[in-house]
């Protein structure tokens, strides 16, 4: 998933800089939402994303740095569904199934009962924000539906059978190994356990002292367990070793369980792999080093991974595509900024800056390209410059950096002007003429 979400990039695309400000500000609260929806994505492979829209005063337009507006509606909420209330049906057209929506028992009453939960509590709050993003959610419920349509294009869904609707989660692959490492931490556990609570065994008395039941020999069993639970009893002893006052007769063994599995960390190899396999993770991705040395190429090991992130930044992309056009649409802007994810870059970048250098060089590429590769937009960048040039213009200043060999260098710090040097003058020997 970190691989995936790594950056959001918005391109000015005609808004103004006040407009541009806006999707700048909200990007940290989209890029965590794509965080949300990969990682359900990854887990269930249903994602229902919903997004509650709202007003937000000027107060909070400020804080986000942005200028001339009093008032935008702006994303307030934005959540994904839990896929386990979701049910899907399908006909014919298998690709174009219908979703419904399963409302949990606790919610049906918290809404029939107008925000009051069923032990008294009640928060009102909540009740109106419900009220206000999904009225015909609230209507359809109060009406007695248990199960509502859900009117959602940005619903995704992974993978899926003919004969089944529901995605395969992309970890189905591994479960069995997952639920196998699960069972040898459990043992791992067990162990710690036991020698957690080791046994002390006190053996009194032998074959040339035996015990007998006399009173005498009895006192000396209770005295000898009175220390042992009064030394247990005392908080302000902290040292591990328990200080018995005995005679010859008693023998103290401690009887620990096997630890030889708990310390051996080599059963977890072959099931760590088969885990690795199963995402399609490479060991060398990972740890950065493969089973045997120089059997591994890291630019193949990051096609698998490459794939996956691909496959589910599309559909996440198109949700946020719909959530800036909703803004543009509801703020009356001029225009909608593109939108796109930061280029995945697993390979060297020496490697992959020689290439652009290539292709630019060999005019394969245009400059806006090149500048969205790096996560620029050529567009904006010209008139950058161009407000660049006009201020130093304006300022009378050097279009390029001086250099030591510019008539108007700048002199460091601490150094002074000094005038040339004069030339010597020259005496011109005349000869008297005889």
């Amino acid at each position: 998933m970190e691989i995936g979400i790594n950056d959001l990039i918005f391109f000015k695309n005609k808004l103004s800089d006040n407009e541009y400000r806006v999707f700048l500000a909200i990007k940290p609260k989209l890029l965590e939402f794509c965080e949300q929806m990969a990682t359900e994505y990854l887990l269930s492979g249903l994602v229902v994303p919903e997004v509650g829209y709202g007003q937000v005063d000027k107060d909070f337009i400020f804080s986000l740095g942005v200028k001339k507006y009093s008032k935008l509606t702006l994303p307030d909420s934005m959540w994904v569904r839990d896929p386990t209330t979701i049910k899907i049906y399908t006909s014919m057209l298998a690709d174009k199934p219908s979703y419904f929506v399963k409302v949990p028992e606790g919610l049906l009453n918290f809404i029939k009962a107008k925000g009051k939960y069923a032990d008294g509590k009640e928060d009102k709050v909540l009740y109106e924000l419900l009220l206000e993003y999904y009225p015909d959610f609230i209507k359809e419920v109060m009406a007695g539906k248990t199960e509502i349509f859900l009117e959602n294009d940005n619903i995704i869904r992974r993978k899926y059978t003919s004969d089944n609707p529901y995605p395969i989660p992309y970890t189905q692959s591994s479960l069995e190994a997952l639920h196998h490492k699960r069972k040898l931490r459990r043992m791992d556990y067990s162990i710690i356990d036991k020698v957690i609570s080791a046994i002390m065994h006190v053996k009194i008395g032998s074959d040339e002292f035996p015990i007998s039941q006399t009173k005498e020999d009895e006192k000396y069993i209770d005295d000898i367990r009175t220390q042992l639970r009064m030394r247990g009893r005392n908080e302000s002893v902290l040292e591990r070793i328990f200080q018995l006052i005995t005679n010859h007769t008693v023998d103290i063994n401690w009887v620990f369980p096997e630890t030889k599995p708990l310390l051996d960390v080599e059963k977890y190899n072959d099931i760590n792999q088969e885990i690795l396999f199963g995402l399609g993770f490479p060991r060398v991705l990972i740890t950065g080093e493969a089973m045997k040395s120089g059997t591994s190429d890291s630019e193949i090991a990051t096609l698998s991974p490459l794939k996956t992130a691909e496959s589910f930044r599309r559909p996440i992309l198109e949700v946020v595509k719909d959530i800036c056009t909703e803004i543009s649409k509801q703020n009356g802007f001029k225009s909608v900024p593109l939108v796109q994810f930061k280029s995945i870059n697993l390979h060297k970048f020496r490697d992959v800056l020689d290439g652009l250098i290539k292709l630019y060089d060999s005019a394969a590429m245009s400059r806006t390209t090149l500048d969205k590769e790096f996560g620029y937009d050529f567009s904006e960048e010209i008139d950058i410059m161009a407000q660049e040039m006009k201020d130093l213009k304006e300022r009378d200043l050097s279009e390029f950096g001086p250099t030591p060999n510019s008539k108007n260098s700048v002199l460091l710090e601490g150094e002074q002007s000094q005038p040339p040097a004069k030339k010597p003058a020259t005496t011109k020997k005349v000869q008297k003429s005889e």
